[in-house]
C-alpha cells in the first residue's frame, strides 16, 4: 500500500513515521473547586452544536456540565442539510466559519484551544471542491474528517489544499537524531517544492504507451534529465542542511532510479545516519527496487531495525501561537495555528447509542489524575495493519517504562483475558473486542489502524472505532475514508508517552499524527488520566460579602512535582480578562460587570513541557450600585 513519492518538504525534525510525501464561565458559594488539567483548561474548550438536535444538545449539555465548560463557549449552529457528510464549501459556511465568527464576537478567539464537536454534526467533508481540476496521487483521498480539517481551519478557510500535506502538522512530535537539521528559510523550501511539485506532475503524465505516443526510450530519457534536475537542487540544498535525511533519503531514490547503485547506498546510509529509521517502508520503496539485491542495501536496512531513538518531548499546545517546522512554538503571524479538535460521541449509522455516549463521557471525567495502574499493549501480526506502526513499537515501549508506565509487545490481534488495558495500539480490519475477554481501564485511548474505522455509515465494512468506545476507552480515531496503511495519516505508537507524560487526549492525539486531515477522532478532548500534581489557592476574597470596586487576588501553587508557575489567568463569567507573571497580583475592576452572580475561575499555568495546569473557580455575588 505504498507509493512512489518524494517528500514535499523538509521535515525538520527527524521523523521514522512519515512517507514520502509530495504536498500538495460576593458572595462565595460554599462550594469552590481547584482542579489540574493539562495544557487545557474548560475555558479553552468550545463546544459545538446542532440545535436542531436533541441528542446532540443533551451531549454537549452534560459534557459542558461534567467538564465546568462556560455556557459562552458553547456554540449553536442549526439548518444541518446532512448528518453525516457535507461538501467542504458547506463545512466553510455552516459550521467552520460561523463558529469561528461567533468565537471572535464573543471575544474568545484567543484562548480557545479545543473545539468540540457534540454528536450529529457531519464527521465527513468531501474535499473535491476544493481540488478543482487538480490530479492527485492516490493517497491522498478527498475525503477528510469534521475535526481534521478544524485543525487545519486556516488552510481550509483560505482554500489552501496544502491542508492534504501528511507532513503540514508542525505541532506533531517527531522523532530525534542525534545530529538535527538546521531551520530551512523559506525561499529553500519553496525550491524543494518547487522541484518535486515538477516531478509530481510528471509521474502523473505519465500513461500507457499508445499508438502513436512517444517511444519509450525518449520518456526515458524525459524522465532521467528530470531527476538529474531534481537532484541538482536537492545536492544544492544540502549544502546548508547536511543533516537532513529527508534530503539523503531522496537523494537515494533518485539516484537508485538512474542505476547510480553506488551512490544511492551512500545517500541512504547518510540518510541513516541522520535519522531516517524507517526499515519497512524503505524496504519496500520501489524506487529503490534496483538495490534490493545487493548485500550492503540488507545490512542498512538490518541497521535500521536495531537503533534506539525518541521523539521530541511532549509539549502543552496554544491557539494563540504559531508552529515551527522543528515543533516549537513562536509568536511569529505567519506561522501556522491550529485548533485541537475531537467529536464528543457519534450517535448516528455505526456509532453508540446516547445513552453509551453519556456513560463514557462519564467515565472518562472521573478517571483523571488516576494514574491508572495497567498496561499500554502493542499488538504485533503480519497485517500491514500492524506493520506500518511496528517500527515504533519497541522505543514507545521503552520510553512508557521510563515514565513508570507498563508496555507489553506482544504478538496477536487483540490482548486476551486483559484486565489492565490502560492503552492499546492495535492493527486489524474486524474483531470482536467482547471475545478476547479484555478490560478497557477508564480513561485509555484504544484505537486500531485499518481503513474504515472512522466510516459511520450503516453497513460500511470494518469494525469502527465506535467498538473501543463501547467498551470503555475514553478515545478512539479512524480515518473517513481509504488511507492506503500510511502511517501519516494515523496516531504513531507514541501517542501514549504523550498522553502518560501529562498531556490531554486532544493533544496527545495531535501530538502523534503529522498528516490528520482523515483522522476521525471521538472522545473527550479533556480526558487526562495521567495529569501531574499541581495545587492552586487565591487569597483576597471575602467570605459572605458581596464585591465591589476593584478586587485584588493572590493566586498561590504548590506542586509535588516541582512544577512552578509561569503566569496566572483570570476569567470572568468564562472570559479572560487578565494574565499576569507568577510574582504579581490579580486585579478585577468589578465596575465593569453588572450587579449579580458571576463565575470567577484562576487558571495557573506550569513551567513543565505540558504546561500543567492548575485551576481555580468559585461563583461570586457583584454588588456596587447603591441602594
Amino acid at each position: 500500500m505504498t507509493t512512489t513519492i518524494f517528500h514535499p518538504r523538509p521535515t525538520f525534525i527527524t521523523s521514522a513515521n512519515r512517507l514520502k510525501s509530495r504536498s500538495l464561565a460576593a458572595v462565595l458559594c460554599m462550594a469552590m473547586a481547584s482542579n489540574v488539567l493539562a495544557g487545557v483548561a474548560p475555558e479553552n474548550v468550545a463546544i459545538v452544536v446542532n440545535g436542531d438536535s436533541e441528542p446532540s444538545k443533551l451531549i454537549a449539555n452534560e459534557y459542558a456540565r461534567l467538564r465546568s465548560v462556560p455556557a459562552g463557549n458553547v456554540v449553536s449552529i442549526t439548518g444541518l442539510p446532512d448528518k453525516e457528510k457535507l461538501s467542504v464549501e458547506d463545512f466553510r459556511q455552516r459550521i467552520l466559519g460561523p463558529v469561528l465568527k461567533a468565537l471572535a464576537e464573543r471575544g474568545l478567539t484567543p484562548q480557545i484551544d479545543v473545539i468540540a464537536y457534540s454528536a450529529e454534526i457531519p464527521t465527513v467533508i468531501d474535499v473535491s471542491g476544493d481540488l478543482g481540476e487538480r490530479k492527485l496521487p492516490r493517497i491522498f483521498t478527498p475525503m477528510a474528517s469534521v475535526n481534521g480539517l478544524t485543525f487545519l481551519h486556516q488552510a481550509v478557510m483560505a482554500k489552501d489544499v496544502r491542508y492534504l500535506d501528511l507532513n503540514v502538522n508542525l505541532y506533531a512530535r517527531r522523532v530525534v537524531a542525534e545530529t538535527s537539521d538546521t531551520p530551512w528559510a523559506i525561499e529553500e523550501q519553496r525550491r524543494y517544492a518547487e522541484v518535486l511539485t515538477k516531478l509530481q506532475q510528471h509521474v502523473q503524465a505519465k500513461q500507457p504507451r499508445k499508438e502513436g505516443g512517444p517511444p519509450r526510450d525518449e520518456e526515458k530519457e524525459k524522465t532521467a534529465s528530470l531527476l538529474k534536475e531534481v537532484l541538482a537542487v536537492f545536492e544544492e540544498l544540502q549544502k546548508a542542511h547536511p543533516r537532513s535525511s529527508d534530503l539523503h533519503y531522496n537523494r537515494a531514490c533518485g539516484l537508485a532510479q538512474l542505476d547510480q547503485a553506488d551512490a544511492a547506498l551512500t545517500a541512504l546510509k547518510a540518510a541513516v545516519k541522520s535519522g531516517w529509521w524507517d526499515h519497512r517502508h524503505t524496504a519496500r520503496d520501489d524506487d529503490l527496487k534496483s538495490l534490493r539485491g545487493r548485500e550492503d542495501f540488507k545490512a542498512v536496512l538490518d541497521e535500521m531495525k536495531t537503533i534506539d531513538f525518541t521523539v521530541q518531548p511532549a509539549i502543552g499546545f496554544r491557539s494563540s501561537v504559531g508552529w515551527l517546522p522543528n515543533g516549537t512554538a513562536t509568536p511569529d503571524e505567519r506561522a501556522p495555528r491550529y485548533l485541537l479538535s475531537t467529536v464528543l460521541a457519534c450517535t448516528t449509522g455505526r456509532g453508540t447509542s446516547v445513552d453509551e455516549a453519556l456513560a463514557n463521557l462519564r467515565r472518562s471525567a472521573e478517571a483523571d489524575g488516576s494514574h491508572p495502574q495497567g498496561t499500554i499493549y502493542f499488538e504485533r501480526n503480519g497485517d500491514v495493519r500492524s506493520t506500518t506502526r511496528e517500527w515504533a513499537f519497541r522505543n514507545a515501549a521503552r520510553k512508557l517504562e521510563s515514565l513508570g508506565v507498563k508496555a507489553v509487545i506482544e504478538d496477536g490481534v487483540l490482548p486476551q483475558q486483559k484486565a489492565d488495558v490502560a492503552g492499546a495500539v492495535i492493527g486489524v480490519a474486524d474483531f470482536d473486542w467482547s471475545k478476547s475477554g479484555s478490560t478497557i481501564l477508564p480513561g485509555a485511548i484504544v484505537e486500531h489502524l485499518t481503513s474504515f474505522g472512522g466510516v459511520m455509515t450503516k453497513g460500511a465494512g470494518q469494525t469502527p472505532l465506535t467498538e473501543f468506545l463501547k467498551q470503555g476507552a475514553a478515545g478512539s480515531s479512524g480515518t473517513v475514508t481509504e488511507p492506503f496503511a500510511i502511517q501519516a495519516k494515523f496516531p504513531s505508537p507514541f501517542i501514549h508517552v504523550h498522553y502518560a507524560s501529562g498531556c490531554t487526549l486532544a493533544e496527545s492525539f495531535y501530538q502523534s499524527v503529522t498528516g490528520p486531515y482523515q483522522l476521525l477522532i471521538v472522545g473527550d478532548p479533556l480526558a487526562q488520566p495521567w495529569r501531574r500534581k499541581f495545587t492552586l489557592s487565591v487569597e483576597g476574597l471575602a467570605k459572605d460579602s458581596p464585591l465591589t470596586g476593584e478586587v485584588t487576588l493572590q493566586p498561590k501553587t504548590d506542586s509535588h512535582d516541582g512544577i512552578s508557575t509561569t503566569n496566572f489567568e483570570l476569567y470572568i463569567d468564562g472570559l479572560r480578562i487578565q494574565s499576569v507573571q507568577p510574582a504579581d497580583s490579580l486585579h478585577w475592576d468589578t465596575r465593569k460587570h453588572p450587579d449579580g452572580e458571576h463565575v470567577l475561575t484562576v487558571l495557573a499555568r506550569g513551567n513543565d513541557a505540558v504546561q500543567t495546569i492548575a485551576r481555580y473557580f468559585v461563583k461570586v455575588t457583584v454588588r456596587n450600585a447603591v441602594n
